[in-house]
């Protein structure tokens, strides 16, 4: 369920404090950061009691029926719908609009809430309620809605490899129609990010998985906070991320040790294992988390020039069109590059 409250992080937790843990470890509750304006975003797995003071809007879909609750002034309203209806309520999207102090927004809720929350392609509730967040959040900026979601904005992958692996890997992204670009950034290292759709970025099975290259490759983000992923050719993966303003139910102590034990030793890392330790601890950090994990596990800094986007970033590898075609025909029947 998403719970948008005029309400502060602190408010909200107190009042999600006795929920027991769920088994399901998706079922647990998130809360986000407090906008300006009052208001904070949360999601929880079950209904739970909160203070009849507070205006909110609570948005549920566990099995049938869909649920809609508005509350102003201590006046609740509550909508609900099956997923067979040929439409949700009529007055639902004027409800969540005047609770929200967001006029004129009546026909932009109807629309993410009827091609969210309604049909059998919604089964999925946590998928279907983080569309619909992501419909209401062009809005935040100017009506004053928090953050609704912990997301990603800017995304890039870094991986190593020589002058041969790098030119082979740009020459066929360059081919490619997926759009990314390969950049140089020092040494043997790259990054691979899309311009495009910055914060979706490739993975490792989406490089040339042939190089021989049997070491993890790390993806850098921006987003709400910093964080990274080390990934594994195998599929194996430890995420890490600092500063986000979300606080969870589940305390995640163990697996941010796991995650630097993991770079430790992906990367080798000697003199600085216990500081990069320490850093892997923390969830808030003075100054940039991504500018500190590069430094001790030795990568250019230019990759966050990168990820920024920053006018004195490297611009990305390019290939000549005949070279690249060339190339390209003799691999397609079989010769050697």
């Amino acid at each position: 369920m998403l719970l948008i409250a005029r309400a502060s992080q602190d408010e909200i937790l107190a009042a999600f404090a006795p929920l027991p843990l769920p088994d399901d470890p998706d079922r647990t509750w998130h809360v986000g950061p407090t906008a300006p304006s009052g208001w904070t975003a949360a999601w929880v797995g079950e209904e739970t009691t909160l203070p009849e003071t507070w205006d909110l809007v609570l948005l549920g879909e566990v099995g049938d029926p869909r649920v809609v609750r508005v509350r102003t002034g201590g006046a609740e309203r509550r909508f609900a719908w099956d997923i067979h209806d040929a439409g949700i309520p009529g007055e639902v999207p004027a409800a969540i609009a005047a609770t929200l102090g967001m006029p004129g927004t009546e026909a932009a809720f109807r629309l993410a809430l009827e091609e969210h929350l309604l049909g059998e392609t919604t089964a999925e509730e946590d998928l279907a309620l983080s569309q619909v967040a992501e419909a209401l959040g062009g809005a935040r900026g100017r009506n004053g809605l928090p953050e609704l979601e912990n997301d990603t904005f800017r995304e890039v992958l870094l991986d190593r490899g020589d002058a041969s692996r790098r030119r082979d890997l740009a020459e066929r992204l360059t081919y490619e129609e997926s759009g990314w670009v390969l950049t140089e950034i020092g040494g043997d290292w790259f990054t691979v990010h899309s311009p495009d759709t910055p914060e979706i970025g490739p993975g490792p099975f989406d490089l040339d998985g042939a190089s021989g290259a049997d070491h993890p490759v790390l993806v850098l983000w921006r987003g709400s906070g910093s964080g990274a992923v080390l990934e594994g050719r195998e599929d194996l993966m430890e995420l890490i991320q600092w500063n986000t303003g979300w606080v969870e139910q589940i305390d995640d102590s163990a697996d941010r040790a796991t995650t630097g034990e993991a770079l430790v030793e992906a990367f080798g890392v000697g003199e600085g294992a216990r500081r990069l330790r320490d850093l892997c601890a923390a969830r808030t950090v003075d100054g940039d988390p991504l500018a500190q994990l590069l430094e001790l596990l030795d990568i250019p800094r230019t990759a966050l020039l990168v990820l920024d986007d920053d006018p004195s970033a490297p611009e990305p590898m390019s290939i000549d069109a005949p070279g690249g075609f060339l190339r390209g025909v003799r691999r397609l029947f079989g010769g050697r590059g």
